[in-house]
């Protein structure tokens, strides 16, 4: 089964994210903060994380960091409710950020982005 984290301090956007892909059959595991994304991370590897830009208790980037020295082929779609050029260049080239999705996002756009990622990570497990 594909797994899906999201890290957002928002519970409206991790309720979102595990309503509409537990509906397709995804393994959905939602959090508020950077030490419990981490908590997680350390007894699981998600195929994809959806990840806030902005945490209480730290950055996306830094949290992407962690995670991928423990799983180096993790990918992340970063979340941002700031303009484009509030977020560093090199934060949205950073390994393993495959797109950025601001807030407020288009359900069904945010819906095919994580699913075509996913069959991409499917493509390469097989």
């Amino acid at each position: 089964m594909m797994q899906l984290l999201v890290v957002d301090d928002q519970s409206g956007v991790r309720s979102l994210f595990q309503e509409l892909f537990r509906e397709v059959g995804l393994l959905v595991t939602t959090v508020g903060s950077q030490r419990e994304a981490l908590t997680i991370l350390k007894a699981n590897c998600p195929h994809l994380l959806l990840l806030d830009y902005r945490l209480p208790d730290g950055d996306g980037i830094s949290l992407l960091r962690q995670a991928r020295r423990l799983h180096p082929r993790l990918i992340a779609i970063l979340m941002t409710a700031f303009c484009d050029d509030e977020i560093p260049c090199a934060d949205r080239l950073e390994p393993g950020v495959v797109a950025v999705l601001r807030k407020p996002f288009d359900i069904i756009e945010a819906r095919k982005m994580v699913l075509e990622l996913l069959g991409s990570c499917l493509a390469r497990e097989a």
